[in-house]
């Protein structure tokens, strides 16, 4: 901790705090950076097909992999929520300010980290929602096309 007695100070102690920031070798330009790879960054690629083919145990291993989140999540919350009890002011001219603050920052308020937790879950919630929806659909999709597929075998068969 650092002990700032006044303004001038506090400047030269931030202006310095940026200069140790501060890049020190050159600054690539945009163009100059590599796109993005990994998770999350695989392009789609037409391979001429009029079709697009689901791996169910690859959604089914996603969806689980967001349970996970939503559990991490709501263990955030429950912490927020036992955090956002009100504490007792010092004795501090800026004490009653800063509680408040505290208390909206962490609390159930707008702008609060309970509310951007309980937002996040909704999110999730809906994403998850969508993922499942689309699953189940390709799914009908998929199980309609077998079965004409088979009656159409079934009644060449019988000819």
């Amino acid at each position: 901790m650092v002990k700032v007695h006044g303004k001038a100070e506090a400047e030269r102690i931030r202006d310095e705090l940026r200069e140790q920031r501060r890049p020190s070798g050159p600054v690539g330009k945009a163009e100059e950076v590599e796109k993005p790879s990994g998770e999350g960054a695989a392009a789609i690629v037409a391979d001429g097909a009029d079709r697009i083919e689901l791996d169910y145990t690859e959604i089914a291993e996603a969806l689980k992999a967001l349970d996970e989140r939503q559990r991490v999540l709501e263990a955030h919350l429950a912490d927020a929520r036992e955090l956002g009890a009100p504490l007792a002011d010092g004795k501090g001219p800026v004490s009653v300010p800063m509680r408040r603050s505290f208390a909206r920052r962490g609390g159930a308020e707008e702008g609060g980290v309970q509310v951007a937790l309980e937002s996040y879950l909704a999110e999730l919630a809906a994403f998850r929602a969508a993922i499942g929806l689309v699953a189940e659909q390709h799914g009908r999709t998929d199980e309609a096309a077998a079965s004409t597929v088979d009656a159409v075998a079934r009644g060449n068969d019988e000819r």
